[in-house]
């Protein structure tokens, strides 16, 4: 089923808190190569060690990537 870009938008809106980061422009492709080294986006990074850093849990699949996974007896 399609989904309007308005409906897409007012979900995210409701669901999800933006962050916006100003860091100087001479760090920008140092930070776009570090995300892509990791196989991820800019965003996907910064929610990574985000997590790490506060302990929250903002993997969209809720694991870390490199996490040790439980196994369930």
């Amino acid at each position: 089923m399609a989904y309007s870009q308005k409906a897409v938008n007012d979900f995210h809106r409701r669901r999800y808190y933006q962050i916006v980061a100003n860091v100087p422009i001479e760090y920008k492709e140092t930070i776009k190569a570090a995300a892509a080294e990791r196989g991820v986006s800019v965003s996907r990074l910064v929610c990574d060690l985000l997590g790490r850093e506060l302990g929250l849990d903002l993997a969209l699949d809720g694991v870390f990537p490199g996490a040790k996974k439980t196994e369930e007896p």
